[in-house]
């Protein structure tokens, strides 16, 4: 479900409009109801007491539902933040081993990592923030290899040092592919049925109560609406860790770009 242009709107304003509709589906849906569940049901309690049990089996099922929906993807959205602040980690520690290579190799490496890391700041994440995975940064980590690899070690000491580099060079590799992969990955559109569905079931389950004080009725119809209003608006908002509101920012490697290579 592509909920991107969502993220066009302020946050605060879309967290206060996705709580209004829940709740107001909530208010609205018993309004409409009241008059036939009463006579479907009859007067107070009518059927409440066997409803209390569907409703409290249905709650806990759909609410234990939801809670891990939304805890996977925090947790998907603090495991991608440490693979981007990792993948800075080790560009960073790869500058700094290039930086001991003989000339001309340490210019032309240094060089190219710093067009890399620019690259990654000014074009690769205004990209991601869109959903587009940009192509340029395979040339460039492309060009940076060939120069790498060419490189022959004379010494000892060079040869540690070029170790070292080969090492943090696949490192880095891996740690930048999860972050690519994760660009575009979303919560299923099957799971997001299923989380609308279950609202839709514990909604119309609280319309079937019947009470006696209709203010308090409308006031636990709106507050169970705007709880389930408020996990949505959560998984929502950390369902793509590079768009949005929250989105994971290239703060580390504008850090690494200002202090270490510019």
């Amino acid at each position: 479900m592509n909920l991107s242009w969502l993220y066009h709107i302020p946050s605060f304003l879309f967290f206060i409009l996705v709580i209004l509709f829940f709740a107001g589906f909530s208010v609205a849906g018993y309004l409409l109801t009241r008059k036939h569940v009463t006579r479907w049901l009859g007067e107070p309690p009518a059927q409440n007491e066997v409803l209390s049990y569907y409703i409290a089996a249905t709650g806990v099922v759909y609410g234990i539902t939801l809670g891990l929906i939304a805890i996977g993807v925090w947790e998907n959205y603090i495991r991608i933040n440490n693979y981007v602040e990792e993948e800075a980690a080790n560009l960073t520690a790869l500058y700094r081993d290039v930086s001991s290579y003989p000339e001309p190799s340490r210019s032309q490496l240094q060089g190219e990592l710093k067009e890399y890391t620019h690259y990654l700041v000014k074009e690769a994440w205004p990209s991601q923030e869109k959903g587009i995975v940009s192509s340029n940064g395979v040339d460039l980590m492309n060009n940076f290899q060939e120069t790498l690899y060419a490189f022959e070690p004379h010494t000892e000491g060079q040869k540690i040092v070029h170790n070292s580099s080969l090492m943090q060079y696949n490192a880095y590799i891996a740690l930048r592919r999860l972050r690519i992969e994760n660009v575009t990955r979303e919560v299923p559109h099957m799971i997001w049925w299923v989380v609308f569905f279950g609202a839709l079931i514990n909604l119309v389950l609280s319309w079937l109560f019947v009470v006696k004080n209709r203010p308090l009725h409308v006031l636990m119809n709106a507050l169970l609406g705007a709880l389930i209003g408020s996990l949505i608006f959560l998984i929502i908002t950390l369902d793509f860790p590079f768009k949005g509101w929250f989105r994971i920012s290239p703060e580390p490697f504008e850090t690494a770009y200002e202090q270490l290579m510019k």
